[in-house]
């Protein structure tokens, strides 16, 4: 593929960095499993935390972000970079204003919530089936107004990462969520800890980290952008460019809404359930973001700019051959983690999560909705590859339909499997809409650009399934030999430490092995990606 030196030195850029933030994320997270365990604090704070993350996705990484990047792509084409951000100021002036005005709405609705009587809060809480805990609910609405302040700052702050990737500029844009994450890390282990004498400060102190990550995630692509000439100046004239941004960004934000209102809602439903089932949920679900985040995103941010430019200059031949390295790198990736996952899922949620205030029923608990959620990640990642291609099109009405499909299913499907299996119930009906979303946008992008079936990719998708088969079966083989054997079974140097040891071993091994079926199986993209890494290793 054109370019293809480049593109892999983009993603192995980007790719690090968004490891790292991931990462950070996983510890951010253990930390709030070791002081609050999946009791009613941690509940409380990641439903408020959801609340501004929402319209993030909705308003920043989501809608804004898609129908900005193929616009801006245009109009740099037209004009140069003075041109691209004369619109870049244009899209700031017009978008900061409706960010704070919502903010401040919210901050006030919350604050309402959390002042009312109790018997209006148990009123609202049995008519949308809670379990009638108001003091969670209450505590998640004062979480809500110290955390709504973040929105417009990542909001805004996407619009600038926007622009960077238009550049070509990945790095920035991969460590943006590693200021966060080491904000919130610092926030609740160091100060929280030190300065935080009971649940309610430390959980106050998380959401003090959350702000200042905002603030940073916010200052530094601005910093970075200024240093590629960009300079801002307040901007309204209305140019056909923002007239082709409107007609994309409005069906954009209705299905990026659907998306992110059906995330929402489930993690509602599993709040009001009962005190456990969020945490485990949430847990559960981000052990799976781990191959998602790492790879998909990384896969995803560095295409999208190159299916913009070929949709752009009308090659139908790059453009396809670019979706078909994208889906075959993704299948690559994702259907080895998912096996993966699924066979170290016990370990994992040990190691991982269980220390302090998270016991091993919790990890009981979390392990069934963990495996369910790891269904799904080949679902999800080509999706979000898949999106961005209709993206490139200029097309969002096919997204926002098949939301409102995946939507209306779990709407049937998460009540019902979550009363009667709970968060393993409310996991398997986002296992079922994400998959008939996934199929149905694949046969549309087929049908809608006939570039996109020159190269197939169904082959590549098999050859990862045997062979991430294989690995799993070895998998399971080895880590018996090694953790129950040879270090017998946690008793030799304790359970995390002999979990540790044995994934030292058997992740490595187990990798090497998928490598091996695919090279067997002459997977295109396997010697391109070995040759790389061996490349950078040599230097």
């Amino acid at each position: 593929m054109k370019n293809g030196a480049s593109s892999y030195l983009s993603m192995l850029v980007t790719a690090a960095g968004t490891s790292g933030s991931r990462l950070l994320g996983l510890v951010r997270d253990q930390l709030i499993a070791g002081f609050f365990g999946t009791g009613s604090f941690a509940a409380a704070f990641i439903i408020a935390f959801q609340i501004p993350n929402l319209f993030r996705r909705l308003l920043g990484e989501g809608a804004l972000t898609s129908a900005l990047m193929p616009v801006m792509t245009q109009e740099r084409k037209n004009g140069g970079n003075a041109r691209a951000f004369s619109f870049f100021n244009l899209v700031v002036c017009r978008v900061a204003p409706w960010m704070l005005l919502i903010t401040v709405s919210f901050c006030i609705v919350a604050v309402a919530i959390a002042l009312a009587p109790e018997a209006w809060l148990r009123a609202g809480a049995e008519f949308v089936g809670a379990d009638g805990d108001i003091t969670r609910h209450r505590l998640a609405a004062w979480l809500t107004a110290l955390c709504m302040p973040y929105m417009p700052m990542i909001c805004i702050a996407a619009v600038f990462t926007a622009g960077l990737n238009m550049l070509g500029k990945f790095t920035v844009t991969a460590l943006s969520a590693i200021w966060l994450n080491l904000a919130m890390i610092f926030s609740l282990g160091v100060l929280g800890y030190w300065f935080g004498e009971t649940p309610t400060e430390r959980v106050v102190w998380l959401c003090s980290g959350a702000l200042l990550g905002g603030a940073l995630q916010l200052g530094v692509p601005a910093i970075a952008l200024w240093r590629e000439g960009w300079r801002f100046r307040p901007n309204r004239e209305r140019t056909e460019a923002w007239a082709d941004l409107k007609a994309m960004f409005l069906p954009a934000v209705v299905g990026a809404g659907i998306n992110q209102i059906n995330i929402f809602f489930t993690r509602f439903l599993a709040f009001a359930l009962e005190e456990q089932a969020l945490s485990v949920y949430y847990y559960a679900n981000r052990i799976v973001e781990i191959p998602v985040g790492i790879f998909t995103v990384t896969v995803t941010t560095v295409v999208f700019p190159l299916l913009a430019k070929h949709a752009a200059d009308g090659n139908s031949r790059e453009l396809g051959a670019t979706f078909a390295h994208g889906m075959r790198l993704i299948y690559a990736i994702n259907v080895p983690a998912t096996v993966g996952i699924i066979v170290l899922s016990f370990p994992l949620v040990t190691l991982f999560f269980e220390h302090g205030n998270f016991t091993a029923a919790d990890t009981a608990a979390t392990v069934p909705v963990l495996c369910v959620f790891a269904l799904a990640v080949p679902f999800y990642a080509v999706s979000g590859l898949v999106g961005r291609a209709l993206n490139s099109l200029k097309d969002t009405k096919t997204q926002t339909k098949m939301a409102g499909v995946a939507f209306g299913l779990n709407c049937v499907l998460a009540p019902s499997l979550g009363w009667f299996f709970g968060a393993v119930g409310l996991a398997a009906a986002n296992l079922v809409s994400a998959a008939v979303q996934c199929v149905a946008l694949y046969v549309i992008l087929r049908r809608r650009e006939r570039a996109f079936c020159v190269e197939p990719v169904c082959g590549a998708f098999f050859k990862t399934l045997v062979a991430s088969a294989l690995m799993g079966a070895f998998t399971l083989v080895v880590w018996w030999g090694v953790f129950e054997k040879i270090f017998e079974g946690g008793n030799l140097f304790g359970t995390n430490a002999g979990i540790f040891a044995a994934l030292v071993v058997v992740v490595p091994a187990a990798v090497g092995v998928y490598f091996v079926f695919l090279k067997l199986f002459r997977y295109p993209e396997c010697d391109e990606i070995l040759g790389l890494v061996l490349k950078k290793f040599r230097k």
